[in-house]
C-alpha cells in the first residue's frame, strides 16, 4: 500500500507557492494577508521539488496561494513544470489579471485558471471577500482572460451566506464563458473557523448535492464538486456515476491521488487538513519519499480503518468522507464525516466483526433478558439458562463474550442520583467551533460528567453533570465559564421525569418496554457507611461467576441473601431504577440517536410528556426549562437504526400528538459516555467540591 508502483499515485498537486494575498477572505484556509511570509521556497528549491515529482509522476500542478501572481518568479516556476511534462493550472484571485498578465500566463504554459466568485453580485461577494470592489475586480480579470483566450473556471465556496444564490452563480458562470463551475463546500479551517457558524446543515448539504446532481445533464458547462466526497455516493444512488467525465472527479482524493504543498514546503493530504505529513527541506526535496512513506498518507489510504459510519459504509471506497472536516470537528482525521446524513445499510450486530460472526437468536434473547429481567438471585446465570433452556455455563460464557466484544458495557444497577442525595442537570453550551475539541476535553475532566456529545445545532455541546448539591453544580459551571471565556453554558435540570428506560429490542417478538408513570422527585435516602460501600461495589461490573452476589457480599462480610435483599428493597423504593445489562446501542445496530425537543403549552406538558414516554422508541423523556432564545421544553431521546428512521419516528409521534413545533438534534461526536460513580469521596471522581474541577 502506498508504493509508487501501486494504486496510489499523485494525480493532482496543489502548491501554495506563496501565502501573500491582497484579499482577506472570511473563509481563507491560510488566513492569508498582503504581508510577505518568511520561509517561502526559493526559485531553486521549487525547481528541485518539481524535478523530483516529475521523476516518478505526471500530475496536474495547481499553482495556488494566497495569490500566486504576487510571486515574481511564478512564470519561471510554471515554465519549468511545463517543460518537465506536468500540466500546469493556476488559482489566482482575479484582481491582478489584465491583458498583459493573461498573455504571460499563456506563454508560461499555464493552460487554465480558476477564479473564485462567492456571490452573484458585488454585495454578496465583497462581503465574503472582505475587500470592497473585489467583485468588480474579478469581473475585469475574467474579461481579460477571456479576450486573451485563456480558459477559466469559476469556484464558489458554499455556505449559508450564498447557498440560495447557487442557481444565479451557475448562470453567471455560463454567461461569462467558464469551462466549469466548481462549488467548494466550506471546511472550517484557517480563518474559516471564525465563520464555522455559516456552515450549512448536513441536511442542507445533502439538498445542495442533489441539486448539483440535477445539473449534470447540462451541456453548456461542466459541473465539478470539491470538499464534498459524498457527492459520489449521491451520483451512484441516482444512477449518474457513468454520466461522463464531469461526474468522475472522485470522492476524497486527499492522500490517495491528491497532495498539498505549503508555502514552506510541508506536505499535507490537502490544504484544509492542517496535519503535517513531511517537510521537503528536511527530506532533501524528495516528494516521492514522503508520498510513499508518510504515516498520515498511509492511514488515510486505509478507508477500512475509518471510524464511525465511514468505516463500514458501502460507499467508503468511492467517497471516504471529508478527512479535514472530520478533523476540524472532532480532532481525529479518521473519524466519520460529520456533515453526511447517509446511514449505511444496517450492519448486523457482531460479537467480533470478521471473526465470530453476527449474533444468533439465542444471543439476542439473552441480551433482552439481561437488560430487562436480569435475575437478582444467588445463581443468576443458572436462572438465565433455565429461561433460555441452556446450561448456566453457556449463559455465562455468552455473557462474557458479549461483554468482551463491547456489546455489553456493564451489568449492574442504574441508580437514581436524587435518591442517593445528588443533583443532576443537562448542560447546553454554545461553543465556537474552533474551541470545541479543547472545551469538550475540559468538560470530560469534570467530576460528575458521564455523557458529553457534540450535536448538530447552534447549541453544539451537550453534557450531563452530577454533583452533591445545586450550589456545587452551579459553582462548577461558573468556573467552567471563567476558564473558557464562554458565557453560554446553560443548566437544564429535569422539572419532570416521564421515562428513563434504556433498553433495546433486537427481535420483533420481544415485548415493547413499558412506560413508567410520571416520576415525582423523591426524598434522598440516608445510607449507612456499609450501604454506601455496597453502592460502590455494585457500580463496578458484576463478577462473572456462578454466585456473583456472594462474591460481592464477601467483600463486605455480608451473606449473599443480605446483598440480594438490599438490592430488592432499593429497587422497590426506586433508589435503583433498573438492574441489568447496559449495552452499547451503536454496536447493536441502533446507529440513529436523536434528541427530539418539542415546544408545548405549559398546561399540557405533563399529559403530552406521559404520552410521549409511551412510545417504545423513546428511552428518556423529560420536561426541562427553555433557553433564552430556544423555546423547547419537552425532551425525548429517540433511537433507531438510522437518522432517517429516527426522523420518521419523530414525525409520526409529532402527528399523533399534534405537535408541529419540534426539532431533532443528532449527535455527531461522542466525547464521553460512562456510568456515574457515587460515594467516591476519596477518589478522583469526587463531586463534593468545585476544587475537584481541573482544566
Amino acid at each position: 500500500m502506498g508504493s509508487s508502483g501501486g494504486r496510489f499515485m499523485p494525480r493532482i498537486i496543489a502548491w501554495e507557492v506563496t501565502r501573500s494575498c491582497p484579499l482577506a477572505c472570511r473563509h481563507c484556509r491560510a488566513a492569508a494577508q498582503r504581508t510577505p511570509y518568511e520561509g517561502e521556497f526559493t526559485t531553486e528549491e521549487c525547481f528541485k521539488t518539481l524535478d523530483n515529482i516529475a521523476s516518478f509522476a505526471q500530475p496536474v500542478l495547481i499553482l495556488t496561494g494566497g495569490e500566486p501572481m504576487l510571486r515574481p518568479d511564478i512564470y519561471e516556476i510554471a515554465s519549468r513544470a511545463r517543460k518537465l511534462g506536468l500540466r500546469v493550472v493556476m488559482a489566482p484571485c482575479g484582481l491582478l489579471i489584465d491583458e498583459k498578465s493573461a498573455d504571460r500566463i499563456l506563454e508560461a504554459g499555464i493552460q487554465c485558471i480558476s477564479v473564485s466568485l462567492d456571490g452573484s453580485s458585488s454585495e454578496t461577494h465583497d462581503a465574503f471577500r472582505a475587500v470592497p470592489g473585489a467583485f468588480e475586480g474579478c469581473m475585469k480579470g475574467i474579461e481579460a482572460a477571456r479576450r486573451a483566450g485563456l480558459q477559466f473556471q469559476i469556484n464558489t465556496t458554499v455556505s449559508q451566506h450564498n447557498v440560495d444564490e447557487l442557481p444565479a452563480l451557475l448562470d453567471l458562470a455560463v454567461k461569462l464563458g467558464a469551462t466549469a463551475f466548481n462549488p467548494f463546500l466550506l471546511v472550517p479551517t484557517g480563518r474559516g473557523r471564525e465563520i464555522a457558524h455559516l456552515e450549512i446543515s448536513a441536511e442542507k448539504y445533502e439538498q445542495v448535492l442533489h441539486w448539483l446532481a440535477d445539473q449534470q445533464s447540462r451541456t453548456d458547462i461542466n459541473i465539478r464538486v470539491t470538499c464534498a466526497p459524498h457527492y459520489q455516493r449521491i451520483l451512484r444512488q441516482r444512477g449518474l456515476a457513468d454520466a461522463g467525465p464531469r461526474s468522475r472527479s472522485g470522492g476524497c482524493m486527499g492522500g490517495k491521488s491528491f497532495a498539498f504543498i505549503s508555502h514552506r514546503g510541508v506536505l499535507q493530504i490537502c490544504g484544509f487538513l492542517d496535519v503535517p505529513c513531511g517537510d521537503l527541506r528536511q527530506e532533501n526535496f524528495d516528494f516521492r519519499r514522503i508520498w510513499e512513506t508518510s504515516e498520515v498518507f498511509q492511514k488515510v489510504r486505509d478507508v477500512d480503518s475509518y471510524e464511525g459510519r465511514c468505516g463500514y459504509c458501502e460507499f467508503r471506497g468511492i467517497c471516504g468522507g471529508c478527512r479535514a472536516r472530520a478533523y476540524a470537528i472532532s480532532g481525529n482525521y479518521t473519524a466519520e464525516e460529520p456533515f453526511c446524513v447517509y446511514q449505511p445499510r444496517r450492519r448486523p450486530a457482531a460479537r467480533n466483526p470478521g471473526k465470530k460472526g453476527p449474533l444468533d437468536d439465542l444471543d439476542k434473547k439473552l441480551l433482552w433478558l439481561a437488560q430487562t429481567d436480569f435475575p437478582v438471585c444467588e445463581q443468576p446465570f443458572e436462572a438465565l439458562g433455565t429461561s433460555l433452556e441452556i446450561k448456566a455455563a453457556e449463559a455465562m460464557e455468552r455473557i462474557r463474550t458479549l461483554r468482551s466484544d463491547g456489546l455489553i458495557r456493564r451489568i449492574g444497577p442504574v441508580f437514581d442520583s436524587g435518591r442517593l442525595g445528588y443533583v443532576s442537570t443537562l448542560v447546553a453550551a454554545r461553543v465556537p467551533p474552533e474551541m470545541l475539541v479543547e472545551v469538550a476535553e475540559m468538560v470530560n475532566q469534570l467530576p460528575g460528567v458521564t455523557h458529553n456529545y457534540r450535536r448538530q445545532h447552534q447549541y453544539n455541546l451537550w453534557f450531563t453533570l452530577t454533583a452533591d448539591s445545586r450550589q456545587i453544580l452551579e459553582n462548577i459551571l461558573k468556573k467552567l465559564r471563567g476558564q473558557t471565556g464562554i458565557d453560554e453554558f446553560y443548566s437544564l435540570p429535569a422539572q419532570a421525569v416521564y421515562k428513563t428506560n434504556v433498553v433495546f429490542r433486537l427481535t420483533q417478538d420481544a415485548p415493547a418496554p413499558e412506560a413508567a408513570p410520571q416520576q415525582t422527585p423523591l426524598v434522598a435516602e440516608t445510607l449507612s457507611a456499609r450501604q454506601k460501600e455496597l453502592v460502590r461495589l455494585l457500580q463496578q461490573d458484576l463478577p462473572l461467576v456462578q454466585q456473583p452476589f456472594a462474591e460481592i457480599g464477601s467483600q463486605l462480610g455480608w451473606p449473599a441473601s443480605e446483598v440480594i435483599g438490599q438490592i430488592e428493597r432499593w429497587m422497590d423504593s426506586r433508589l435503583i431504577r433498573r438492574f441489568g445489562a447496559i449495552v452499547n446501542h451503536r454496536r447493536l445496530g441502533f446507529e440513529g440517536n436523536g434528541m427530539a425537543v418539542f415546544a408545548v403549552p405549559s398546561h399540557e406538558a405533563d399529559d403530552l410528556g406521559r404520552r410521549l414516554a409511551g412510545y417504545p422508541e423513546v428511552t428518556h423523556c423529560y420536561r426541562r426549562p427553555a433557553l433564552p432564545d430556544w423555546h423547547y421544553t419537552l425532551f425525548a431521546m429517540v433511537h433507531g437504526s438510522s437518522q432517517e428512521e429516527v426522523r420518521a419516528t419523530v414525525s409520526r409521534i409529532a402527528v399523533d400528538l399534534g405537535l408541529d413545533d419540534y426539532t431533532i438534534l443528532f449527535s455527531t461526536t461522542e466525547y464521553k459516555k460512562t456510568s456515574m460513580k457515587y460515594f467516591m469521596e476519596n477518589t478522583e471522581m469526587d463531586c463534593s467540591s468545585p476544587e475537584g474541577f481541573q482544566k
